[in-house]
């Protein structure tokens, strides 16, 4: 098989595996076997869209429908996070350009979650940043820098708005 029609398989078979036919108890296994290796007992609920193959995630994730990630660089998820839908995970962009075409040269970097972070509806998380563990983003928050650990953020760009209780505390923090 051409190497041209061995990759239009392969994504066939990636936007079936993400589709409503595949339960969600065995879809990361179908992606396991589709080349994504690394994913470890996530529940990725139907018309999720995952690009690249350089994606990471850590025990008990969860990506609600429609949430799109760029792994064409590395993104690593810890255990727990929990991704609202049509959020974002982007991992490409352009530097600025000419006048004549303004979307340059393409680059990308790797992000990171940490563990128990929970990313809202619509949010977005820009190259290269890192949220920190846990940490919340707000729905349609834009992630453009670092996190520290255990803060709510948001707005564009997102800030940090409260503090929350450490990971590990008994105390619940009471949105």
């Amino acid at each position: 098989m051409g190497l041209g029609i061995k990759r239009r398989f392969i994504e066939i078979a990636e936007h079936a595996a993400l589709s409503p036919l595949v339960g969600m108890k065995v879809r990361w296994r179908v992606l396991r076997v589709l080349g994504w290796r690394e994913l470890e007992h996530s529940h990725i609920k139907s018309g999720c869209v995952l690009n690249g193959h350089k994606l990471k995630t850590g025990d008990g994730c969860y990506f609600n429908r429609q949430v799109f990630i760029d792994a064409s660089a590395q993104v690593t998820m810890g255990s727990h996070v929990q991704i609202g839908p049509r959020a974002m995970v982007l991992t490409a962009t352009h530097r600025v350009g000419t006048p004549d075409v303004r979307g340059g040269e393409p680059w990308n970097r790797p992000v990171t979650i940490g563990d128990g972070c929970w990313i809202g509806a619509g949010a977005i998380i820009m190259p290269g940043v890192n949220v920190a563990s846990g940490c919340i983003v707000g729905a349609g928050a834009i992630v453009t820098k670092d996190t520290q650990p255990d803060g709510i953020y948001a707005g564009v760009p997102a800030q940090r708005v409260r503090d929350l209780e450490p990971i590990g505390t008994t105390a619940a923090a009471g949105l």
